[in-house]
């Protein structure tokens, strides 16, 4: 009686000032929650129109809205196991390192991969790891967004699975350096990887003081591979052609990454 009770009161909310957003804010926070504090909700959200982008809801505005007003509830009281599921229509490289990257920053050592698919161009890739608290949502998003990712719907299925729908901008790869036509560059990584950003095609002259086994790979916007070289020999330069269609190039030595640390040249014509 009490949830039938508390549905006509959504219901009479949603016909006062609702739409999609009070579906979504509910789901967020959860019925109990929104029921506790519907009024503060409705002064919170009076303004409806800035919730909103392109026809569509602007999660990061509602989850900032709801944690600065401490109305999303992401600690438990005791450590729980966190289900986080990414969807989007991407390469699974891409996603599965996208998403790496922001747990490994957020702080999140120990996480495994549970699920992954992959189907008519759509990745989807589940992470499991134990935590105090969810994961902070606005955290997520922002770091997405700093990776050419946004993020255009979250789910919350119940306190410790939250799904993800994202949507490709402009990819970035962290630590990557764009490099034109016609330009020269000094890079030193103690990883001993490295990663370029180009535009267009071209020829690419690496060169490094010491000798090494190249191993490089070409990719596309989604981080789909478009061609790899590795040598079986060791080489102090190497040069080749970048085809139209290759945004990131990733360079390295196939035996021991340690071997460029001390840094390599590039010249991009």
């Amino acid at each position: 009686m009490k949830k039938l009770s508390f549905l006509l009161l959504i219901c009479a909310l949603c016909g006062l000032f609702g739409d999609a957003l009070d579906t979504k804010i509910i789901n967020l926070i959860g019925e109990k929650n929104y029921q506790i504090n519907a009024n503060f909700i409705k002064t919170i959200f009076q303004d409806r129109n800035s919730y909103y982008n392109n026809g569509g809801l602007s999660m990061s505005r509602i989850i900032s809205a709801l944690k600065s007003n401490g109305l999303l509830q992401l600690k438990f009281s005791s450590p729980q196991e966190v289900q986080l599921i990414f969807n989007a229509r991407t390469s699974p490289i891409l996603l599965n390192r996208t998403i790496n990257d922001i747990l490994a920053t957020m702080g999140y050592s120990y996480f495994n991969v549970a699920r992954a698919d992959y189907d008519s161009g759509i990745s989807m890739i589940e992470f499991n790891f134990a935590t105090e608290h969810a994961p902070d949502p606005e955290v997520i998003l922002s770091e997405l967004n700093k990776r050419g990712l946004v993020g255009i719907d979250i789910t919350r299925h119940s306190p410790q699975k939250w799904e993800y729908l994202l949507e490709l901008n402009n990819l970035q790869i962290p630590n990557s350096r764009a490099i034109s036509q016609n330009q020269a560059l000094n890079l030193r990584d103690i990883s001993g990887q490295y990663w370029l950003n180009v535009r267009t095609q071209g020829k690419l002259q690496i060169s490094s003081s010491q000798k090494w086994y190249p191993r490089i790979v070409l990719y596309d916007r989604n981080l789909m591979i478009i061609n790899s070289y590795v040598s079986e020999d060791s080489k102090s330069s190497i040069s080749f052609k970048v085809p139209q269609g290759v945004s990131f190039i990733m360079i390295t030595d196939s035996n021991n990454a340690a071997n460029l640390k001390n840094g390599i040249s590039v010249q991009f014509e």
